[in-house]
């Protein structure tokens, strides 16, 4: 015999069941344990910005009045930094073309940096002033220096060739 499926029955008003004593006393438990574990990440984080704070001031460099010995530390370090930063290498192969292509007239006798003013002092001996003037303009078409001038020249008498002492002046590139 066949059975028959039992009729479903719609109550669209169900009654109101009243929570049981232990689902009360579940959640009261569970909001205690969630207000505990806030008050413990609350302690954790005012502890830690203790140590991020303490961490800090540790870590700090402590500002002093420089001391006379810092401070001429200080500019004889700045000192040799602008030495260093002169182009010796270009400034002297460029020096040493135009000595070259002025055929050896011209010798060399002091170059002088002054890297505070990028000026280059450069005093030379040659026989004849036209040496030094040709000299001169070779130097003025160098890339390295810029605004090459005669400051300076003397004939030297105690030597017996009686050759002239020029001093030039220029400005270098960096």
């Amino acid at each position: 015999m066949k059975r028959l499926p039992r009729p479903v029955r719609l109550d669209f008003v169900a009654p109101v069941h009243r929570a049981p004593l232990a689902g009360t006393a579940l959640c009261a438990v569970g909001l205690a344990a969630a207000l505990a574990l806030g008050l413990a990440f609350h302690r954790a984080l005012a502890e830690r910005s203790k140590l991020d704070a303490a961490l800090a001031a540790t870590a700090r460099p402590r500002h002093r009045a420089p001391t006379p010995e810092s401070l001429k530390s200080a500019a004889e370090a700045a000192a040799v930094e602008r030495e260093l930063g002169i182009p010796w290498t270009r400034l002297l192969a460029e020096l040493e073309a135009a000595s070259h292509d002025s055929e050896a007239k011209v010798s060399l006798l002091l170059v002088e940096p002054d890297p505070g003013k990028q000026v280059v002092r450069i005093t030379a001996e040659v026989r004849a002033m036209p040496d030094a003037l040709a000299y001169l303009k070779r130097l003025q078409k160098s890339t390295v220096l810029r605004n090459p001038m005669l400051e300076s020249h003397e004939r030297r008498k105690d030597d017996p060739e009686h050759p002239f002492r020029i001093k030039l002046s220029a400005e270098w590139h960096t």
